[in-house]
């Protein structure tokens, strides 16, 4: 993602033009962008995950206790920590959430909104995040970039034109009146991509949630709609990738943002791992010994 950055780690680097590039075919160009999700919401937990290689590290606003200060600082570490090698996206809210607003400011290089339904929705997300340059309504700043140190940009240009081509709009599916719209909501001048919210698509659906077991037709009917959204529009796709179970990854294919895993699950992944063989080592002890 190095080749995407800004001129300043604090302004958004061009996660559009990454994402554009996933739909390219040919030598140079990635057909996926790995990321992870920070839900533990400290700087020592987004510092570790910003430097193992990941293109981008989401962090969620929407489902973890985050203040806006918090947030800032979270945003920019992801940024500052891998020198513009890993991205910062964020998840807000909603639309109306303050936080919008601190996480534009920070430099974050994508924003997803969860719960989008109609087309109105997402023209009102792209206006939140684009200047009146671009057609929207975003507030300029007073003192967030330094003048001729942070806030540099290209001749003829500047932060804010630079934050209204690079930064990232992507909207969540994940009710069946949002899947209903995804054609509409896909052609919305400003949308970048869209996200599969499998685990709230799943619950609007009612459909069953079991572990361990491949995913209801029903779900699956669903994606393949999503995805022949994603082909007409040339919209890339993202999705949380553990929060699909299937027989096979070959669906994956169709999905160019794979956010893998989140420290807290990793945590609790190799936590219970640990228990599971120190009881296992002490159980065979135990059995030398009789």
């Amino acid at each position: 993602m190095e080749r995407y950055r800004a001129a300043s780690l604090f302004q958004p680097p061009s996660l559009v033009k990454a994402l554009e590039d996933t739909m390219k075919l040919g030598p140079g160009h990635s057909t996926h962008l790995m990321g992870t999700i920070v839900s533990i919401p400290h700087t020592i937990s987004a510092r570790t995950l910003a430097v193992l290689g990941y293109d981008f590290v989401m962090i969620d606003a929407q489902h973890t206790p985050i203040e806006a200060e918090n947030l800032v600082r979270l945003i920019q570490t992801v940024s500052l920590s891998s020198q513009g090698r890993t991205v910062p996206i964020c998840r807000v809210p909603s639309t109306q959430s303050h936080l919008l607003t601190y996480a534009l400011d920070a430099g974050a290089a994508g924003i997803i909104f969860p719960h989008i339904d109609t087309p109105e929705q997402a023209a009102e997300a792209v206006r939140k995040c684009r200047y009146a340059y671009s057609g929207g309504d975003r507030s300029l700043a007073p003192a967030v970039l330094v003048p001729g140190v942070t806030d540099i940009a290209p001749t003829g240009s500047s932060h804010a034109h630079v934050a209204d081509d690079n930064l990232a709009v992507i909207i969540q599916i994940e009710s069946p009146l949002a899947l209903e719209n995804a054609d509409a909501i896909a052609a919305v001048p400003g949308v970048n991509a869209l996200m599969l919210g499998a685990g709230d698509l799943r619950v609007a659906m009612r459909l069953p949630q079991q572990l361990g077991v491949p995913e209801d037709p029903k779900l699956m009917e669903a994606i393949d709609r999503l995805v022949r959204v994603s082909r007409r529009h040339q919209k890339p796709l993202a999705v949380v990738t553990c929060k699909v179970a299937n027989t096979t990854n070959e669906w994956l294919k169709d999905f160019q943002l794979l956010m893998l895993t989140s420290d807290y699950l990793s945590v609790v992944k190799g936590h219970k791992e640990d228990l599971a063989q120190m009881t296992k080592n002490i159980a065979e002890l135990h059995g030398l010994r009789n």
